[in-house]
């Protein structure tokens, strides 16, 4: 057990040395964008200092001596505007802000001339109605910045901060958010604000409203539960006085989008819905309130979003005001503005300061006109004064910011500054509507270039912690292939037995007290980094030691290697090769499923073909009588390894169906989806889901009769009884689920409550938790026969009619065959034990596909069945090219380097046959509400479940790696036959290199202008996969720990029962 023990130690520390190269690097690469607790003030109108018109003193305020007039009040600001910055002006109107998540721009537009019109399309008909009204309503293309994620937007609609691309891995966490918002300002000026509908809202803003109403948001199978609420709590709370903001967010559009997409006839049900809850606010508002109508982001053609194409950025804001909004020259009218812009619109309107952080400038369009007779300022400038207070926030954070951080260049600031200069001289010279609208152009391109600057600053890669990262991770790859393949096999074993593994872990404690040391003294600044390259650097220096110390064992052994390289050692690391330059460029990762199905048939037709000349050389080299008993079978296993090459291929097509397109791929279609309830209504749905039934009763039988024919069902034990039901119980309650689930909520209601369909799907949860609890416990899943007088082997025989038949002869003639042998009646009957190792590699194995399946759909879950045959199919050849290439046990349990390329490639590949892509949009949301309500406290569930959804294929060949030494093994024992004859009877998955390679590649693209769409997702992809990977593989390794140690027990046990 102490070798296992230290292999395992040793696996454990690489896979941390991995990993935190990896989170180094990610902490430089993804872009975080610094927070400042400072808020913006100002002074409220009623409060402003009373100077007589004619005078220079200031007059007692409201004071009996004298009556302050709004000229004495306003006359001042107007002859020195910057002075003016700093005042809150009386509220205009109160604001109704309906958030129509997901509400994509063309979803609000109306053509009357539109034929044939799709569900979304001309679907609110009360915008177009109310457009009608020219100086009364207004409808832009709010265009958001990614990552288009609800949280994020949200962040940016009350902060007007632009989110960084980290923050999207927050979307579901959902932080309290603590920089300067304008619902903190509202509170802060004594004014109310009341919420209904996505409970996201409460989680940012905790105890900040009169009244709420937060609804769960994390279910998008739910359309109607968060808009039925809204609507029954929304006009009722637009009578009431006591509020200055009213925010009520509607889910059901977004939630349609995720669940159907936008050509279902749901999105019709529910913008018609959304169409007449607008109308009915319109209705129901008096003259001193405004309404917002907006869209926090849109969608993709297929209901997702997250990332940066056009209809994912692309969404809706309207505008309705009784009182007429401003309407100046057509040459300040603009189509569409930015999300943040929102921010100083609202502020101004509503009389309170524009939150600090903010970057959006005041949309002119949207500021309601000035009454005449209560204010004798006229629109224009009043209009002034609101945008040179969003012009003075700017400057503010700009210069709060660049004295911080020190990020921002010189140049620019001197560009700024300079701006700043000739418009502040500008806007006390503005005496006319003309000099205004003068104005206005340049304000808008100083706030423009502030935004900008900010933004460059934002991506401002720390190179630092970046290099840092790709040294160790490259330093760690670069020295464990060193040690794995330059010392020989049993060279190593002694090395990982002796100190040096458990030296290097103490090393590798010493560094982290050091780390914890230095930060507590505050000598670092950084815990996290600080530990990350100490210890980092450590293990390299401990694992460069043993290779200088076995330099010379490493140096014979490559010399000794290069005279014998096959070709096929060299075909394979091509194949490497091109495998890992993938990752350099944008059009490759967009076609990766194709390049990745292309590289694992030309790895599986290399390793067939060597096989077939190994094998044909060693015909030719055999002497006659050898070569008699050979050559009938080089035939057979010829025409085997063909039919297994084709089988492959046929699989990889099929799965080729389950591929799923990225938006950037426009010429691609989803052939299937498993997302469209329509389909399951309909007889290509039907049909659908019967072929998926029958593809896991097919799995599920033929694995039965795998484990059946290896004599692993025999007996009664926990184990073997769950394996031998646990499946078929699986699959029917999939089905169930699917079934009951996809019914019409009106039918489903009247048979079945939910929770009782949700049953059916932990019930599957519960089984494989049961099957790996009881494998865990007890592995072996073997039979030993118990002793008896009479015994009759009948095991493993064609035919065993003539046996029966002969011995009811032989007792009936009381002819009863003496063992002379006293031995060989003491030998145990075991059954199973040739396979015991496999078998437990097969349970599992079956166990994550079924559960991949579940959770992918009725749809897609074919493909998790394809992909396990196909890994089948695989095994075979590998293992059979195995046994051939070896001549002795020793070279039989080395593992060559095309057999782990080949299965390294199939766990990459199947997550494309699977219908991922490395993209936030592709990510399939309802995995995580199946058997779930998806409203939990903490996400560990939905999570767990999405990542067992999304990272199948790379969980279900790391925990099987280890089949690649199983597999020939079992292979022999149960296809004799199979191998031709023989004149005698190093583990490293390498997707680690892969992931080296995608930080390379973000590095050398990270201004490439498509590094946040395409290099970005791809590295944090490869980065969980990685980790998912590495999780596997030690998972795999310790339960072959385990059925070693259980086997050594069984062995035990039964020398001293035959004793």
């Amino acid at each position: 057990m102490a070798k296992h023990w230290s292999y395992f130690m040793f696996i454990l520390w690489i896979c941390y040395l991995i990993v935190s190269g990896i989170l180094m690097f990610t902490r430089g690469f993804l872009l975080r964008r610094e927070a400042f607790n400072n808020t913006s003030t100002c002074t409220p109108y009623s409060k402003i200092p009373c100077t007589p018109a004619g005078s220079t003193s200031v007059n007692i305020t409201n004071g009996h001596e004298y009556h302050c007039t709004q000229v004495d009040k306003l006359l001042p600001l107007l002859q020195d505007v910057n002075s003016a910055s700093n005042i809150c002006f009386p509220q205009k109107a109160k604001v109704i802000l309906l958030v129509v998540d997901a509400l994509r721009y063309d979803f609000a537009t109306y053509d009357p001339d539109l034929e044939n019109a799709s569900a979304f399309q001309n679907k609110l008909p009360v915008l177009r109605d109310l457009l009608k009204m020219k100086d009364k309503a207004r409808l832009y293309k709010f265009i958001a910045d990614p990552p288009t994620t609800t949280m994020q937007r949200l962040k940016a609609l009350t902060t007007g901060g632009l989110p960084t691309f980290i923050d999207a891995g927050s979307n579901f966490a959902t932080p309290e958010i603590n920089e300067d918002n304008i619902i903190d300002q509202l509170i802060q000026h004594n004014k109310h604000v009341v919420f209904m509908g996505d409970d996201t809202w409460s989680n940012l803003y905790p105890n900040r409203f009169i009244r709420s109403w937060p609804f769960p948001s994390f279910n998008v199978w739910d359309l109607d539960t968060v808009d039925n609420g809204v609507t029954n709590q929304l006009y009722s709370e637009i009578s009431k006085s006591d509020w200055s903001l009213l925010v009520a967010h509607f889910l059901g559009v977004d939630h349609c989008g995720h669940r159907y997409g936008p050509y279902h006839s749901e999105m019709e049900r529910k913008l018609t819905e959304m169409n007449d809850a607008i109308k009915k606010v319109i209705d129901t508002i008096d003259d001193e309130t405004m309404v917002f109508v907006i869209g926090d982001h849109g969608m993709t053609n297929t209901g997702d979003h997250g990332g940066d194409s056009e209809l994912e950025v692309t969404s809706t804001l309207f505008i309705y005001s009784p009182t007429p909004l401003v309407s100046f020259e057509s040459d300040l009218y603009i189509e569409s503005v930015k999300q943040v812009d929102l921010i100083p619109t609202l502020a101004s309107i509503l009389g309170i300061p524009v939150p600090f952080s903010n970057l959006g400038a005041l949309i002119l369009d949207a500021y309601p006109t000035v009454n005449s007779t209560k204010s004798i300022l006229s629109t224009w400038q009043s209009a002034l004064l609101a945008l040179w207070s969003n012009v003075q926030q700017t400057t503010n954070y700009i210069n709060k910011y660049s004295e911080t951080s020190n990020q921002f260049s010189a140049e620019k600031l001197e560009v700024l500054r300079a701006k700043y200069s000739v418009i502040s001289v500008k806007v006390n010279n503005i005496n006319t509507e003309s000099q205004f609208r003068s104005f206005v152009q340049d304000a808008r391109e100083y706030l423009a270039l502030a935004r900008e600057t900010c933004e460059e600053v934002w991506i401002q890669f720390d190179s630092y912690s970046m290099s840092r990262g790709l040294l160790i991770v490259f330093l760690t790859i670069f020295f464990v292939y060193t040690i794995i393949d330059g010392i020989p096999t049993e060279k190593l074993t002694s090395v990982l037995l002796t100190s040096f593994v458990w030296c290097s872990l103490i090393m590798v404690s010493v560094a982290i007290a050091f780390s914890f040391v230095c930060y507590y003294f505050s000598a670092v600044e950084s815990f996290e980094l600080t530990l990350f390259f100490s210890t980092g650097m450590i293990s390299v220096f401990m694992l460069a030691v043993l290779v200088i110390q076995n330099w010379e064992t490493i140096a014979i052994h490559w010399y000794e290697c290069t005279k014998i390289r096959r070709w096929l050692d060299v075909a394979c690391r091509v194949v490497l090769l091109l495998f890992v330059c993938v990752v350099f460029t944008n059009s490759y990762i967009l076609e990766e499923a194709s390049v990745l199905a292309y590289l694992l048939l030309a790895a599986v037709i290399f390793i067939i073909y060597n096989t077939l000349t190994h094998v044909s050389a060693k015909v030719r080299t055999n002497d006659k009588i050898t070569l008699n008993y050979i050559k009938p079978r080089l035939g057979s296993l010829k025409t085997k390894l063909i039919i297994m090459g084709l089988l492959v291929g046929g699989f990889i097509r099929f799965s080729m169906q389950y591929w799923r397109c990225r938006e950037e791929q426009k010429w691609c279609i989803n052939y299937s989806m498993g997302t469209d309830d329509m389909k399951m209504a309909s007889d290509a749905g039907k049909i659908q889901c019967v072929v998926t039934l029958v593809f896991l009763a097919l799995l599920v039988t033929m694995t039965r009769i795998w484990l059946r024919s290896c004599g692993n069902l025999v007996g009664f034990s926990a184990s073997v009884t769950l394996v031998r039901y646990s499946p078929t119980v699986m699959v029917v309650c999939t089905a169930g689920f699917w079934v009951l689930h996809r019914l019409p909520k009106d039918t489903k209601s009247k048979l079945i409550a939910t929770w009782q369909v949700d049953i059916l799907a932990w019930t599957v949860y519960g089984l494989v938790a049961l099957c790996l609890l009881s494998i865990i416990v007890q592995p072996l899943c073997v039979y030993v026969l118990p002793k008896r007088k009479e015994t009759m082997s009948v095991y493993g025989q064609e035919n065993i009619i003539p046996q029966l038949f002969n011995k009811v002869k032989g007792m009936y003639e009381g002819k009863k065959q003496e063992d002379t042998d006293v031995g060989s009646r003491n030998i145990p009957v075991v059954y199973g034990l040739g396979t015991v190792y496999s078998a437990v590699f097969v349970i599992v194995s079956i166990l994550i596909c079924l559960l991949v399946a579940l959770l992918l759909g009725e749809g897609l879950a074919p493909s998790s069945v394809i992909m396990y045959f196909t890994a089948t199919v695989v095994l075979a050849i590998v293992s059979i090219a195995q046994y051939e290439r070896a001549c002795n046990i020793s070279q039989l349990l080395e593992v060559p380097s095309s057999s782990v390329l080949c299965w390294v490639l199939l766990s990459h590949y199947f997550f494309y046959g699977t219908g991922h892509q490395p993209a936030f949009p592709s990510i399939q949301w309802e995995a995580a509400f199946v058997g779930t309500s998806g409203n939990f406290n903490y996400n560990i569930i939905p999570t767990l479940l999405i990542g067992i959804n999304t990272f199948g294929s790379y969980i279900l060949m790391g925990v099987t790696l280890p089949l690649l030494l199983i597999g020939p093994f079992t292979l022999y024992i149960m296809f004799p036959n199979l191998a031709s004859s023989k004149a005698e009877e190093k583990d490293l998955n390498r997707g680690e290199l892969l992931m080296f390679a995608c930080m390379l590649a973000v590095t050398i693209h990270c201004r490439h202008l498509m590094v946040w769409s395409i290099f970005a997702p791809k590295l944090i992809f490869e980065g969980l996969a990685v980790l998912v990977s590495l999780g596997s593989v030690i998972v795999g390794y310790l339960l072959l720990i385990r059925v070693n140690s259980c086997v050594d027990r069984l062995v035990v046990r039964l020398e001293k029962q035959n004793r």
